[in-house]
């Protein structure tokens, strides 16, 4: 499948989710319970957030490409932009235990902190991707040296030893990812996003045994890498 019709294929599911539910709800709401209705509601709202992520990810990804993705940075809470990353994904998926241990952190740090939290959220959205909804996704942050680092471990699919060396590539996809939803496109953003900063973003994993990222981001330094994806 070429990277147009991969596109195509991965926009059209969540609308196609949303076109039948919304049908559905408008030919039959009179004779459906508040609570089918309720839980049609549900359905409609988590397609449009995938639908949206998609979206935003695609534009992110041709903004970088073209070299138009430029740093906005600003001294901002790492804490704080930690939490609520947590938190809002936390929200589309509530019956999911996030595990967060937070530690030693910098009051404030430089950097472009609406880039950095969709790096975190790229991370947080695959760990829940690929892993089962009763099992916990842990997020640890410390402070290093020069500046922190965040581990988002899962206890899912994991990788295979050889599709770990082309995960930073553009579209590329995992053998045992193929049948879930996505682009892959979300970690090489989240890679750029971070070589943009002058960090970076590494990927332990074994198939089967689950996968840890981390990001580290530093202190001050944002002067990382130019040129495009």
């Amino acid at each position: 499948m070429d990277r147009i019709a991969l596109l195509a294929h991965q926009l059209r599911t969540p609308l196609s989710a949303i076109n039948a539910l919304a049908q559905g709800l408008v030919r039959r709401s009179e004779r459906m319970s508040a609570e089918d209705i309720r839980s049609r509601a549900e359905r409609i709202w988590r397609a449009s957030l995938r639908l949206d992520e998609l979206v935003e990810t695609i534009m992110s990804y041709t903004r970088a490409s073209t070299g138009g993705m430029l740093l906005n940075p600003s001294e901002f809470n790492p804490e704080a932009l930690i939490n609520r990353a947590c938190r809002e994904q936390g929200n589309h998926d509530p019956g999911r235990p996030i595990k967060i241990d937070i530690r030693g952190l910098p009051e404030t740090i430089l950097g472009d902190p609406i880039l950095l939290e969709q790096a975190l959220v790229i991370v947080l959205s695959n760990a829940m991707k690929y892993s089962p909804p009763e099992r916990p996704i842990r997020v640890t942050a410390r402070a290093e040296k020069r500046g922190i680092a965040i581990r988002v471990k899962d206890e899912g699919i994991g990788i295979s030893e050889g599709d770990l060396p082309f995960l930073m590539q553009p579209f590329f996809r995992g053998r045992n990812a193929r049948d879930y939803p996505g682009t892959g496109l979300g970690l090489s953003l989240a890679w750029y996003i971070l070589k943009l900063h002058g960090g970076g973003l590494q990927i332990e994993s074994k198939e089967g045994h689950g996968t840890t990222v981390t990001l580290t981001i530093p202190e001050k330094n944002i002067t990382g890498a130019t040129g495009v994806l």
